[in-house]
């Protein structure tokens, strides 16, 4: 169903496959339209069937699309067709940061930062938008033969956050590069992606990730653990300052990494010209060459002590240590080969007896009645003998040696359990962590919550305490959030009035615009993303275009004359209500004349006369 040559949206028609990562399939097609490359993401099987996926991921694509940057690629459209779920973006034709890196190895530091400049001025154009990238890794950063820095899939990947750790297609990849708090599950913002941009920097300078591991959650955990070790300590003669840039945007802390992306790149501006002066060479230069200094006269030290040594021992001496050496040597084996000799020939033979399941004091009083030794050689987990018994033991049963001879012991140390900790309130990447590192399974059992936020366990099976063979599972329920509900229809809402409803259902206004309207007077909803009937929960964002009434100059203007039927000198009020509103065009004693007035769009006029305090209406008038 995506083979070359097919037309998606009776509009992109698929030319060749390019390519395919966590979440999709990439294909170059062309624009038929408008006549143009693209690039089309068709999602995977698994991603498209997902009806929650699928929400988020629109919520975002339409989020992502509002950005526009020369480093950030396009995102043009997003639709569905015969369970086809894609996306249209900007075609980029180069190669991606990883492919370089694998190619090249290293790059050098101020090529690096080069890249990385540009990736900032891409993130901070993003964050200002409040889009969070969330996936940050070089496979998602694409330079042109140009040498311009495309950074693709922005807001995208906030909806593969869960179906990353149902699927774990992508995982992989992504986590070599994800930041502490996104390890532990918790909600990413901008000094998320500012700790991913600076694994990637230390990739490039150094060749490698800071963390490797042979599973997703050995590295996730080294995220959350350890420390880097500092790009210095690989790369011999990089700047100290550009060490302590990059240390500084990878620390566990988010308080204590950069604040920004504008405040990263002003850093890496700031080495990048001090680095073209040089002062940051001869200052780093010097110290390395202290360094070397210290150790050549050290080494020259230690050989100096060891020839004094040497010159004060004769020569008498030496020969006589040697000719004693020797001797010892000579009786020693005299000594042992008569005691062996004497043991061989004249130790009787004995049957090794059955010891697996005995205690050490039943092995200590069968083995020293037969003449036999024995030692334990080490200890081994068994779910069927008890702690402290024998598992096994060299020789074998019904073995025949020679008495005095040693049985190795294999000793148990009976089942191989672990006791569940408490996960209640963990986020579920946090509980899955905890289990694999104790060697338990983890089954996940998602279940809607009013109490308590998504992504979090409300209950485990068995409790805390509890122990388990490792290899076996522990069942935790985790919060899918409040049930979803259908969202209210709001055009012709009055913005407070919305405002009021959206904040009792727990949801969060993330962009509000405003356009003029035909159809709504101006303070009242036009329309509104997710669409009216749509299923949403507590936590979601909507979208809200209110209206700025009809646009100027598109209302037609009518001249309206009044002759009112009142004695002359009677108090009048003449006033207009029109698409302009309502103003008061005479007010006074009547002169006996006629009242001239024009009226905008559709409308009336009315007049009304003062009797003793308060006016009273005589007559009204309609336009057009």
């Amino acid at each position: 169903m995506e083979k070359c040559g097919k037309t998606l949206g009776n509009r992109y028609e698929i030319m060749e496959k390019i390519g395919e990562g966590g979440m999709a399939r990439v294909y170059r097609a062309i624009d038929t339209k408008l006549n143009r490359p693209v690039a089309v993401k068709i999602l995977y099987e698994q991603f498209a069937g997902d009806p929650d996926f699928l929400r988020r991921f629109k919520q975002e694509a339409k989020a992502a699309a509002k950005l526009s940057h020369p480093s950030i690629v396009n995102v043009y459209d997003e639709g569905e067709e015969e369970n086809i779920h894609y996306i249209i973006m900007e075609y980029v034709d180069g190669y991606t940061l990883k492919d370089i890196i694998i190619r090249d190895g290293p790059l050098k530091p101020e090529e690096a930062v080069q890249i990385v400049l540009q990736i900032c001025d891409a993130l901070a154009h993003a964050h200002s938008q409040k889009v969070i990238h969330r996936d940050i890794k070089p496979q998602n950063i694409i330079i042109n033969f140009e040498g311009r820095v495309k950074v693709t899939d922005f807001g995208i990947a906030s909806a593969t956050v869960d179906a990353t750790i149902t699927y774990g297609k992508s995982m992989m990849g992504s986590v070599y590069y994800s930041s502490p708090e996104q390890a532990r599950g918790n909600a990413a913002d901008q000094k998320s992606d500012l700790y991913s941009l600076g694994v990637v920097l230390y990739e490039m300078i150094t060749g490698e990730v800071p963390f490797s591991g042979e599973s997703p959650v050995s590295i996730a955990l080294k995220h959350m653990q350890e420390e880097a070790v500092p790009p210095g300590k690989l790369v011999p003669g990089l700047s100290h300052a550009l060490d302590l840039i990059v240390i500084r945007v990878m620390r566990k802390d988010p308080t204590l990494r950069y604040g920004s992306a504008i405040e990263f790149r002003d850093d890496l501006e700031g080495w990048l010209k001090t680095r073209e002066n040089g002062n940051y060479l001869s200052n780093s230069l010097l110290k390395r060459l202290q360094s070397y200094e210290y150790q050549r006269e050290d080494n020259d030290y230690i050989s100096e002590v060891q020839g004094r040594k040497m010159k004060k021992k004769g020569f008498s001496l030496k020969r006589f240590l040697i000719f004693g050496a020797v001797m010892a040597v000579v009786l020693l084996t005299l000594v042992i080969g008569y005691r062996y000799i004497s043991n061989f020939l004249i130790v009787p033979e004995v049957t090794v007896p059955d010891l697996v399941g005995l205690s050490m004091e039943e092995v200590e009083r069968e083995l020293t009645t037969l003449g036999l030794g024995y030692k334990v050689v080490r200890s081994v987990n068994s779910d069927t003998i008890p702690a402290d018994s024998v598992v096994s033991h060299d020789p074998p049963l019904e073995r025949t040696v020679r008495k005095e001879r040693v049985i190795e012991i294999v000793l148990s140390l009976g089942p191989n359990l672990a006791e569940v900790p408490y996960l209640i309130g963990r986020t579920e990447l946090e509980a899955r962590l905890m289990l694999d590192d104790i060697g338990l399974d983890i089954i996940v059992s998602p279940e809607y919550n009013d109490d308590v936020a998504p992504g979090y366990v409300i209950r485990q099976d068995p409790g805390n305490d509890f122990r388990l063979t490792r290899g076996e599972s522990v069942t935790v329920f985790v919060s899918e959030g409040k049930r979803p509900f259908s969202l209210r229809n709001f055009n012709g809402w009055i913005l407070e009035d919305v405002k009021e409803w959206l904040n009792l259902y727990g949801l969060v206004i993330r962009n509000l615009d405003d356009d003029y309207s035909e159809e709504f007077a101006e303070g009242q909803i036009i329309s509104q993303y997710p669409a009216s009937g749509d299923m949403v929960q507590a936590g979601d964002p909507v979208d809200l275009i209110v209206s700025k009434g009809r646009e100027p100059g598109t209302f037609k203007t009518y001249p309206i004359d009044v002759y009112p039927q009142v004695p002359v000198g009677q108090v009048i009020k003449l006033y207009v209500e029109d698409e302009e509103g309502t103003r008061v065009v005479f007010e006074g004693a009547y002169q006996g004349s006629i009242i001239s007035t024009s009226g905008v769009g559709s409308g009336r006029v009315v007049l009304m006369e003062l009797r003793n305090t308060e006016y009273h209406i005589i007559d009204t008038k309609r336009f057009p």
